[in-house]
C-alpha cells in the first residue's frame, strides 16, 4: 500500500503552538510531517504523489478536543423530543410539545422529551406527573431535565417502576413527593437508576442513571448520531465521562464494524472500579482511537437541577439543600483506591461542599502513594470557595468547566444561590493562580459546540444578552487553546493530538473564518467546513 501525501495551505492556519501560525502542513499517511513555510512543506514532499488542499482563505486549526461530552448521551436526546429554552417557556408548553406524539405510539411505546429547565419555565417549578397526564394517561411519559441529573414521568410510568409512597429516597438522590407523601413524578439523581432495574444497566449511587436500556441495533445508531453532531462541530476526540458496559461494548462494536470515526476516551463509572482493579486496569489502556482514561466519580448533584452540595444553598424552591452521592469517608477511600491503582480520577463537583471531597482525597491520595502528573480532574467545578482555589492549585487539580453552561444557565445559578453565583465557572481566579483553563460541552447538556463555548468564555454573554461574572473573562487565545491543546492534556494525549506540529495525528477542523478577524460576537457564528482525523476528510458541511 502506497503512502498517502496531503498538502494543507492557502488560508490561515492556527497551530496552538510556539509559533502560533503557519504557511502550510505537510501529511503523510495519519501523521504530520511538517508544519511551517509553504516552500518548506514542499520540500518535504518533494517527489511525492501529494493531494493538494488549498484552504481558499479558511482556517486550519487542530480538530477540537472535548473532554467531558456523552456521546451516545447526546445520540439518544437528540432523538427525544427537544424541549429545551426557548423553545418551550412553560409547562403548558412541554405538555403540547409532547402530545404531538402520542398518535404515532404503538403498544410499549415512550413519549420522551429533553432539556427542560425549571429556571426558564414561566411556572418556576418542577412539572410533575399530574401535568404529563395531560400528555398521556395510557403510555409512559418522560422527559429528562437539560442537566441529566432528574427526570419526570407521569402516573402510569410511576407504577411501571413501582415507586410508590413506601418507596424510600436512595442514598445520593431522592422522589419529589407531595404535601402527603405521595411520590409526585419527579426522580432527583440516583433515583433515576430505577429506570434501569428491570432491565439494562444500574449504577447505584455512583451517579444519575443516563443509560437508558436499549436494542444493541438502536446503540449503535445513538453513537453513529451522536458522532455526526460532533464531527459537524469539528469536534474529533472526546472524553466521554460516565463509560458503562453498554457505552463500551457500543464504541467496541463501531470500532470493529467501521461506524467510529473519532477518538473516544473512556472515563468508567466508579461502579466498575473494584471490577476494573482486579482485572489489573489503569488510565491509558487502549490504543490512540480507544483507550481507557480514568474512573468517574460522582461527588455531588447539578446546579441546574438545584442539587448541588452548596453550603449556601438555594433561595429558589423549597429544595433548599443539595446532597451528596457518598458520604466523605466513603468517597475518600474510593479516589485513593483509584489513584494508587493507577488511575486518573474525574469528579463531577458542583458545589464547593462536593469540591472539598476532591480536594481531600487528592491530597490523602499523594500522602499515601505519591505519584507525578496524574491530573487529577474536578468536573464542571462550579461554584468553589474563593479559598478553594488555593488548594486546587498546590495539588494540581485540574477543573473541567463547560463555558456554554454561563451561557445557558447563568441567570438562574445567580438567582438561586445570590450574587456568589456570578463565579459560576471561575476561569478568573484559575488565571490568577495558573490553574489550567480547560473548555469543554458535557454535551447534550450543551451542544458540542466549540465555537459558541469559545465566545461564551471571552465574553461571559448569556443567551438573555447579559454578563455574568465578567472577572471571569478569558482571552481569544485561551479560549482555543482550552478546547485544543489544554483539553488533550487533561486526558493526557497532548503528545499526539491537540496541537498542529510534526509527529502529531492529522485531526484538523476547516474553520470559514479565522476567529481572530473577526468581531468576538462573530466568532459563535463561524462555520466549520470540514473535519479530518488521521489525514481522512471524515465531514463536510
Amino acid at each position: 500500500m502506497k503512502n498517502q501525501y496531503t498538502l494543507f495551505y492557502g488560508g490561515s492556519i492556527l497551530t496552538m503552538e510556539e509559533t502560533e501560525q503557519v504557511e502550510a502542513v505537510a501529511v503523510e499517511n495519519n501523521k504530520i510531517i511538517a508544519a511551517g513555510s509553504l516552500a518548506e512543506c514542499q520540500e518535504k514532499l518533494k517527489g511525492e504523489n501529494v493531494q493538494e488542499v488549498n484552504l481558499e482563505g479558511c482556517c486550519l486549526v487542530p480538530g477540537f478536543v472535548d473532554p467531558h461530552a456523552h456521546l451516545m448521551m447526546l445520540g439518544m436526546c437528540h432523538t427525544w423530543v427537544d424541549l429545551s429554552y426557548p423553545a418551550v417557556k412553560s409547562i403548558d408548553d412541554i405538555v403540547e410539545r409532547l402530545s404531538k406524539h402520542t398518535a404515532m405510539l404503538k403498544d410499549g411505546g415512550i413519549i420522551r422529551g429533553f432539556g427542560f429547565d425549571q429556571r426558564t419555565l414561566k411556572e418556576k417549578r418542577y412539572p410533575t406527573a399530574d401535568d404529563l397526564d395531560r400528555v398521556s394517561t395510557d403510555y409512559p411519559v418522560q422527559i429528562m431535565h437539560v442537566s441529566g441529573h432528574s427526570n419526570v414521568v407521569n402516573h402510569h410510568f410511576l407504577e411501571q417502576l413501582g415507586v410508590d409512597k413506601n418507596t424510600e429516597d436512595p442514598e445520593g438522590g431522592a422522589f419529589g413527593r407531595d404535601e402527603n407523601g405521595e411520590p409526585n413524578g419527579q426522580l432527583y439523581d440516583s433515583a433515576n437508576d430505577f429506570f434501569a432495574k428491570a432491565t439494562g444497566v444500574v449504577v447505584g449511587n455512583n451517579g444519575p442513571n443516563i443509560h437508558m436500556p436499549d436494542t444493541t441495533e438502536n446503540l449503535l445508531q445513538l453513537v453513529e448520531v451522536g458522532q455526526q453532531q460532533c464531527l459537524a462541530a469539528g469536534v474529533t476526540t472526546i472524553n466521554d465521562p460516565q463509560v458503562t458496559k453498554q457505552e463500551m461494548e457500543s464504541f467496541d462494536s463501531a470500532r470493529k464494524n467501521g461506524q467510529l470515526k473519532m477518538r473516544i476516551v473512556m472515563s468508567f463509572l466508579s461502579t466498575y472500579l473494584d471490577e476494573l482493579i482486579e482485572l489489573g486496569f489503569r488510565s491509558g489502556f487502549g490504543d490512540e482511537q480507544l483507550q481507557i482514561g480514568s474512573i468517574k466519580f460522582y461527588a455531588d448533584g447539578s446546579l441546574n437541577s438545584g442539587t448541588a452540595y452548596l453550603s449556601s444553598g438555594y433561595g429558589d424552591s423549597d429544595r433548599t439543600q443539595g446532597y451528596l452521592y457518598h458520604e466523605p469517608d466513603e468517597f475518600n477511600e474510593m479516589f485513593v483506591k483509584a489513584h494508587t491503582q493507577g488511575f486518573q480520577t474525574i469528579t463531577h463537583a458542583q458545589g464547593d461542599g462536593a469540591i472539598q471531597l476532591v480536594i481531600d482525597g487528592a491530597r490523602e491520595s499523594q500522602k499515601q502513594a505519591p505519584r507525578d502528573d496524574v491530573r487529577h480532574r474536578i468536573e464542571h467545578c462550579g461554584l468553589p470557595d474563593r479559598k478553594q482555589i488555593n488548594d486546587i492549585a498546590e495539588l494540581d487539580l485540574w477543573p473541567v468547566p463547560q463555558p456554554q453552561h454561563v451561557y445557558q444557565f447563568g441567570e438562574g445559578v445567580v438567582n438561586a444561590v445570590g450574587d456568589y453565583g456570578k463565579n459560576y465557572s471561575p476561569y478568573g481566579w484559575f488565571k490568577e493562580k495558573n490553574i489550567p483553563i480547560v473548555l469543554s460541552s458535557d454535551a447534550p447538556v450543551a451542544p458540542p459546540h466549540p465555537l459558541l463555548a469559545i465566545y461564551a468564555a471571552v465574553t461571559r454573554n448569556t443567551l438573555k444578552g447579559n454578563v455574568v461574572g465578567d472577572e471571569h473573562q478569558i482571552t481569544l487565545t485561551e479560549a482555543l487553546k482550552g478546547y485544543t491543546i489544554e483539553a488533550a492534556k487533561a486526558i493526557h494525549r497532548e503528545n499526539d493530538i491537540g496541537s498542529i506540529a510534526a509527529g502529531k495525528f492529522a485531526d484538523f477542523a476547516i474553520l470559514s473564518e479565522n476567529p481572530y478577524d473577526v468581531a468576538i460576537e462573530e466568532v459563535k457564528d463561524i462555520k466549520v467546513n470540514e473535519t479530518w482525523i488521521a489525514g481522512e476528510k471524515v465531514h463536510t458541511n
